[in-house]
């Protein structure tokens, strides 16, 4: 991907802007904790989710045709709207696909380390949607100590040149972790015609903060 290292920094700085406001006050970790984690969160999927190859969760996702209406950008507003020269169907793979460079670059570019990622499985036993779980530890900063953040990422529309991701973060260690989630919304839509005539990609991610009742 030509613009790779573009989109890296992009999405890091708009990212980053969103979790050092959450990390201000945050407390403290134990970075061994992680594994322990993205285990426990395996381990529920498990219980009602068969699990999947990821080629084969989109293709049948893609061959359905009551797809739901592409959602609206989350009210925390805009991090990312960019055209980017690669298909629809590649960008997808670079941001999701597992064992993903792309994400392994981001996590070296934000200084995360202990990046897990669980293996992509039908959520519910409709197996109407896929999803799986991410952990890492965000790095420390001048102002907070290493944070561990738990991702679910789930796709919630996807068609033949159009995937929407929802991911939810979670980040409990930090005060008043456990009543908050922050969102983000990827919408990767066909973009438009670039003058080589190959296909491209229009890129939205919003955000939002979930604020959960005790």
């Amino acid at each position: 991907m030509g613009e790779g290292k573009q989109l890296l920094k992009v999405i890091a700085n708009r990212l980053d802007r969103i979790f050092n406001k959450k990390e201000r006050n945050s407390k403290s970790v134990d970075c061994s904790e992680t594994s322990n984690s993205l285990s426990d969160y395996e381990d529920s999927v498990e219980e009602n989710s068969p699990p999947c190859s990821f080629e084969e969760g989109i293709a049948v996702m893609e061959s359905r045709d009551n797809q739901p209406e592409s959602p609206e950008n989350l009210p925390g507003g805009v991090l990312v709207d960019k055209i980017y020269a690669v298909s629809p169907y590649n960008l997808n793979v670079v941001l999701f696909a597992p064992n993903s460079q792309f994400r392994k670059d981001l996590a070296e570019l934000q200084g995360t380390t202990n990046l897990q990622e669980g293996a992509w499985s039908w959520k519910g036993e409709d197996m109407s949607c896929l999803t799986r779980g991410v952990t890492y530890t965000k790095a420390a900063s001048k102002l907070v100590k290493a944070v561990i953040a738990t991702e679910e990422q789930t796709y919630i529309r996807v068609t033949k040149d159009e995937f929407v991701v929802l991911v939810s973060v979670c980040t409990p260690d930090v005060p008043y972790g456990n009543t908050f989630r922050v969102e983000l919304l990827y919408k990767i839509m066909p973009g438009e015609e670039v003058s080589s005539g190959d296909e491209s990609s229009h890129l939205v991610i919003s955000w939002g903060i979930v604020f959960l009742q005790s």
